[in-house]
């Protein structure tokens, strides 16, 4: 498909080249391709004079493929390339005729009144100057380029300043991070923003990361965990937002803004939906444990009774991925900072904010 830039072009390049202008330019340019006049219909001399039957006879003759009967009359008919016309020439004394296609027409069939040349000049020049002063087509005009040109800026502007911007990841850095083995260091945020516009893997080291969607959707990594994100979702409340954890912990929290789009966690035993929660989903050598410090979220997984089970407010699921062990289930110590909180505690204080 051809760019705006290359439409512009195309429209000036067809400006420096469209045939004549003039009137007589016009006139001489629609003879171009004739070759002798014989078998055309325009008027190519409207004051030639001529014998029809000579006329008659140089037109069987083209149509024949072969000169005029030297028995009939001494003639010699020459075919110009360029002139358009067909030259006879009666022998000595005579005088060279100038028949054209419209006249040799005439000649091989008669009418009771035959065209006056004044009445063929002028209907000529009328067409011509009927053909003069059309209209030129749309896209020839200077006011359609600028139309277009118009129309293109009005396009741009409203992309780049009325139409809302999606969203981008914001991230903070506590230590180095990994993204698909490009390693980025606290200040490198902004950089680490632009590249999760693509879908990637995210590794911790020793420090935690943080991710944020705009006002309503917030992810936490913590060290030493591993976690596939998406391409940058567009929060339309439709498109699903699906990750990967494959080791380690992560929160995830959305706030009463948030616009409904599904979002899913991933791991090796199960799937976690969330709904309008915030979550904590940790994989570890003993299986994988979901806590829900607000809202509900539903583990669909192979290891449950029926196959999925959903989990409140304030408590937590652990699924064992050694076969034959049930999973269980734990509501939250009463003391968020007490000595039997210390899988909890973070995850309510994610949920508090910073």
């Amino acid at each position: 498909m051809a760019s705006p830039a290359q439409l512009a072009a195309n429209l000036e390049n067809s400006q420096k080249s469209c045939g004549p202008k003039s009137l007589l330019g016009k006139g001489i340019s629609s003879s171009n391709s004739t070759k002798h006049g014989l078998t055309g219909r325009l008027v190519l001399d409207p004051d030639a004079h001529a014998d029809p039957a000579r006329r008659a006879e140089a037109r069987r003759a083209f149509l024949a493929g072969r000169p005029p009967s030297e028995a009939s009359e001494p003639s010699r008919v020459h075919w110009p390339v360029r002139t358009g016309r067909v030259m006879a020439d009666a022998g000595a004394g005579a005088h060279e005729d100038e028949l054209d296609g419209f006249a040799a027409w005439l000649a091989a069939h008669p009418h009771a009144t035959p065209a006056r040349a004044e009445f063929r000049r002028h209907a000529r020049l009328a067409f011509l100057s009927a053909v003069a002063t059309a209209a030129p087509p749309l896209r020839t005009r200077r006011s359609f380029r600028r139309l277009v040109w118009v129309a293109a800026a009005a396009a741009i502007l409203a992309v780049t300043f009325l139409l809302p911007q999606p969203e981008r990841w914001r991230a903070q850095l506590d230590g180095r991070l990994s993204f698909d083995g490009t390693d980025y260091l606290p200040g490198d945020e902004a950089r680490l923003g632009a590249a999760l516009e693509q879908p990637g893997t995210l590794e911790t080291g020793v420090a935690r990361a943080r991710l944020e969607l705009g006002d309503a959707f917030a992810v936490e990594l913590l060290p030493n965990s591993s976690l596939a994100v998406p391409q940058l979702p567009s929060l339309d409340g439709v498109e699903p937002v699906a990750f990967e954890l494959a080791r380690g912990e992560t929160y995830l929290r959305t706030s009463a803004s948030y616009p409904g789009n599904p979002i899913v966690v991933r791991t090796a035993l199960a799937d976690v939906s969330l709904h309008g929660t915030t979550v904590g989903v940790l994989v570890d050598e003993q299986g994988t444990c979901v806590c829900v410090a607000e809202g509900t979220a539903r583990v669909t997984s192979t290891r449950l009774a029926n196959g999925f089970q959903d989990v409140g407010a304030r408590s937590s699921l652990r699924v064992y991925s050694e076969a034959g062990v049930d999973p269980r289930t734990e509501a939250f110590p009463a003391d968020d900072s007490g000595a039997g909180a210390s899988h909890t505690g973070d995850l309510v204080q994610f949920l508090r904010g910073p």
